[in-house]
């Protein structure tokens, strides 16, 4: 009789291509057509899924527990990012982030602005996020190297670069995050193992922008947009080292494998011990600063839009995103879509580095066809994570793919969110700046290559893994 019920429930390939062809079409037509935000279009989707479960023969409680279980996955990635908007809103009125972007604005010079502009970037992105780097210090940016002379495509990609290199690298950032949240694992452990692969990009990106640098030059104007955002700065906050405490009490953490809901609430706490005598804010203020986000008023709106982040509120909008991207994950993984979609793939793949491959790609596909990053991370994210189970293999080699594909490959694609929002603020089309955003093509490039260097590495620890849990069952 159970064989039956399996029998008539088994999902064929047809079953998952009707639900991701109808998400691929609520979202393309949502976002693109209709300038719609993602949650609603996520929604229609997982509603044809549902439809197509049931057909197949699935119940509703079934669907259901399927779609809680995929949310349950994200939880604590969820309580993180509420920390993040406290610990951010809290870091700006301490002084903290002011102070890293004062001090990476003394770095600028004509002759390796490129370079420079990518570093800022990556400080303040480790900070505040991609998008919100984009829209404040990558403007001033724009301004200062198109002033100095330089080619806008380039300045944009250098821009793009530093932003998303502090976004995979950061355990504040919402891509760093939803990978954990999705390959269930901490977010130290992911940032760890992503840090090697960053660290050989960012060198790579580097060197290749001294060089370009060097060939293009500039016209030798001046950065007098940097000297008016440090003015700015250190006219509204108190610049001091001591205001870098908190961030380095958040290095201490994830050097120390502190967990990272802790982590996050020391940073924070240290935030608000240097913030009450240094910038003479006081316990209420903080109180709502951490609830709503920090608000500045300079009268300039450059460094108003900068510095006027963070909050628990202000990450609810991607929070609900997350909620309903699990969801439709969990639905489709549940009721066996996942598995028929990538079955025909996987059982041709042998070895690590083919897999790795297969998953990166599938993150550079989804973001083309979605088109949106978190979904570019947490649907090959959950398709993905069974197989590297069934292998032995650490789910946190299968964030590599996801942070290395579907998080710097987002900003590339003329039609994805993030490059929809990256263009518009930049001025630049994201075919235009994408050949010059050598960190994005470099960590994408890097992290296929790195699969095949180490997948003889990985069949050895995944070999002594199973050896190792056969002896243990044996006793």
């Amino acid at each position: 009789m159970e064989e039956a019920v399996k029998e008539e429930r088994e999902t064929k390939f047809v079953h998952a291509l009707i639900s991701v062809v109808a998400m691929v079409a609520f979202m393309f037509g949502g976002i693109i057509a209709f300038d719609a935000e993602p949650q609603i279009p996520l929604i229609m989707g997982s509603l044809v899924a549902g439809i197509v479960a049931l057909r197949i023969g699935y119940s509703w409680d079934e669907i259901l527990e399927g779609m809680i279980d995929g949310i349950t996955q994200s939880l604590e990635a969820i309580l993180i990012l509420l920390l993040i908007g406290v610990l951010v809103g809290v870091w700006i009125a301490a002084g903290t982030v002011p102070s890293m972007i004062y001090y990476g604005l003394m770095i600028i010079n004509a002759k390796f602005f490129l370079p420079a502009s990518m570093l800022i970037c990556t400080i303040v992105a480790f900070a505040i996020g991609s998008w919100g780097t984009v829209g404040t210090i990558g403007i001033a940016l724009m301004g200062i190297g198109i002033a100095l002379g330089l080619p806008a495509p380039m300045v944009a990609g250098s821009v793009i670069s530093g932003s998303y290199l502090g976004e995979i690298i950061s355990p504040l950032s919402d891509a760093t995050n939803l990978t954990a949240a999705v390959v269930g694992r901490n977010v130290f452990d992911v940032v760890k193992r992503m840090m090697v692969l960053a660290l050989a990009s960012f060198v790579i990106a580097e060197v290749m922008y001294l060089v370009v640098g060097f060939i293009m030059g500039g016209t030798g104007g001046s950065a007098e947009g940097a000297d008016q955002l440090m003015d700015g700065i250190s006219n509204a906050f108190k610049v001091s080292p001591i205001t870098l405490i908190p961030m380095v009490v958040m290095v201490a953490c994830i050097l120390l494998k502190v967990p990272a809901i802790p982590a996050m609430l020391a940073g924070a706490l240290t935030g608000v011990v240097i913030g009450i005598p240094l910038q003479g804010v006081s316990v209420g203020s903080l109180i709502d600063i951490a609830q709503n986000g920090y608000v500045l008023n300079t009268g300039t709106e450059l460094l108003d839009t900068l510095l006027s982040a963070g909050g628990l509120a202000s990450m609810m909008n991607t929070i609900s995103i997350i909620i309903v991207a699990m969801a439709f994950g969990g639905l489709m993984k549940s009721t066996g879509q996942m598995e028929a979609i990538i079955r025909p793939i996987v059982s041709k793949i042998h070895s690590f580095g083919p897999l790795n491959g297969v998953s990166e790609a599938f993150t550079v596909a989804s973001n083309l066809i979605l088109p949106d990053q978190y979904l570019g991370i947490s649907v090959p994210g959950q398709m993905f994570s069974d197989e590297y189970d069934k292998r032995g293999y650490d789910r946190t080699l299968l964030s590599n793919s996801l942070l290395g594909g579907g998080a710097v490959s987002s900003p590339l694609i003329p039609w994805n969110t993030c490059g929809i929002y990256c263009a518009g603020l930049l001025g630049v089309s994201a075919i235009a700046y994408a050949p010059f955003s050598f960190m994005n093509l470099a960590v994408i490039g890097v992290t296929l290559v790195w699969g095949f260097l180490v997948s003889g590495k990985v069949k050895r620890e995944s070999q002594a893994a199973q050896a190792a849990e056969a002896g243990f069952q044996d006793k």
